[in-house]
């Protein structure tokens, strides 16, 4: 079982190595539209758009090879990236931690008043027992909030590159219509 996560975690290096070491052209795109993983295609296309901007030039060469798609690579592009978008929703996510979190809470604040503290034990003696009861459940709310973070910074990389494929379908339709 290790092992093949452990494999999978290598080939999704591999190929991130591979994407990294390629032009973004119309054939390595439409290529990787289609071969490439999930996590593996949000990187692609997190590198080649990064949220922090990048050089206009290179941009603008992206969205030519973009719009150099056909119509139907463009659709199959945007009902992908609308699957991937499906299986990463955060309010799944949500729905599960914010009871799970609710649950621990009530649980520790019952068993906190059940307890019959020592008579030498102070008011900052007990809160000090309630934090640490109450920083293993915190720690693990916040380690799944951090994936749910990163989750919606991936969820904005394919809504981005959905809309530049949206865009570049519907100029394409106009420039088909206009003809």
């Amino acid at each position: 079982m290790i092992w093949k996560i452990n494999k999978a975690i290598l080939r999704e290096i591999d190929d991130i190595e591979k994407f990294r070491a390629e032009k973004f052209n119309k054939k390595n795109l439409r290529r990787n539209l289609v071969k490439m993983n999930q996590r593996v295609l949000v990187k692609y296309l997190s590198e080649n758009f990064p949220k922090d901007g990048q050089d206009y030039h290179k941009y603008k060469n992206k969205i030519q090879v973009i719009e150099s798609l056909d119509q139907k690579d463009i659709s199959n592009a945007i009902a992908r990236l609308d699957r991937i978008n499906h299986v990463n929703d955060q309010k799944r996510y949500f729905f599960f931690i914010a009871p799970l979190f609710a649950l621990i809470t009530a649980a520790i604040v019952a068993i906190s008043t059940k307890i019959n503290f020592p008579a030498d034990y102070t008011n900052l003696d007990i809160i000090l027992d309630i934090v640490r009861w109450y920083s293993v459940p915190l720690i693990f709310h916040m380690i799944l909030y951090k994936g749910v973070l990163m989750d919606s910074y991936d969820k904005a990389t394919v809504n981005y590159f959905k809309d530049l494929l949206i865009e570049a379908k519907d100029e394409k339709k106009s420039s088909a219509e206009g003809s």
